[in-house]
């Protein structure tokens, strides 16, 4: 393991910076927007401290653009979520958006989050495409299914943020895995664990903080039935830090993820 520093969100930032420089020069400032808000790069650190723990070796060539892919796609999935909520009296959610230069907004995000993937070489990384294109196909039908459904049941609304952000965090653990060279049984154990963090993360921005920082909100929700969830994943994802730490030192990714999950509530 090595021995950087556990915030990496300024690397994330400055590979970031070229994509809002070529968004800007094409009229697309919805990107620069979307991308800032909120800030941490949380998605991209989750891949960069999975791979800090289970890599000897540090290679920022090959971790960083990984972490700007899965936070150009987090950027996507954020955009797709404001086009879609519907407005209710008890959450704060963003203004009513132009869908014309969000659909473009969004179409530049995904295809940079592919680009960004490009210049990774060597072992892993076709599978790191394997991974952007399995989370964007299920998120895309998750965000599908629950906006054209007549009605929500309380299973429909937890399995809509397990599809959309713990799909995220779930292919944010699988590329700082896969990196780091290691598959089945330790990937799907990381893939659990960053499945479960992002899920109870994102509740807490729902319920907890306002709900405008949240990276997405189903159209209704029962907010005991997301506490409970919530709780159900931060222990799932004890469990997976459990097992891991037989056969990993997961010191720094335990640290992180209790300054930036477990330590919310």
């Amino acid at each position: 393991m090595t021995d950087s520093n556990p915030n990496h969100s300024p690397r994330i930032e400055r590979h970031l910076e070229r994509v809002f420089r070529d968004a800007d020069e094409v009229g697309l400032s919805l990107v620069r927007d979307v991308l800032d808000e909120p800030p941490g790069r949380w998605y991209g650190q989750l891949v960069v401290n999975t791979y800090d723990s289970l890599s000897d070796q540090q290679d920022p060539e090959t971790i960083i653009p990984a972490a700007g892919a899965i936070e150009l796609l987090r950027g996507y999935v954020r955009l797709r979520s404001r086009l879609f909520i519907t407005h209710t009296d008890e959450h704060v959610h963003s203004p009513t958006m132009d869908p014309t230069p969000a659909l473009l907004a969004g179409d530049y995000l995904y295809t940079a989050a592919f680009s960004s993937l490009g210049s990774i070489t060597g072992t892993g990384s076709s599978d790191c495409f394997d991974t952007l294109t399995t989370v964007l196909e299920t998120i895309t039908e998750a965000f599908a299914r629950i906006y054209t459904s007549a009605g929500s049941s309380d299973d429909e609304q937890t399995k809509f943020l397990d599809e959309t952000t713990g799909s995220l965090g779930e292919a944010a653990a699988a590329l700082g895995a896969t990196l780091a060279g290691f598959d089945d049984p330790t990937r799907t154990h990381c893939e659990r664990l960053g499945r479960k963090l992002s899920i109870a993360r994102q509740i807490h921005f729902i319920l907890d903080v306002e709900a405008n920082e949240a990276m997405v909100i189903p159209p209704s929700f029962d907010e005991r039935q997301f506490r409970m969830h919530a709780e159900r994943s931060r222990n799932d994802a004890a469990q997976a830090f459990d097992t891991l730490s037989e056969t990993a030192d997961v010191t720094r990714l335990r640290a992180f993820a209790d300054v930036t999950v477990t330590g919310h509530d």
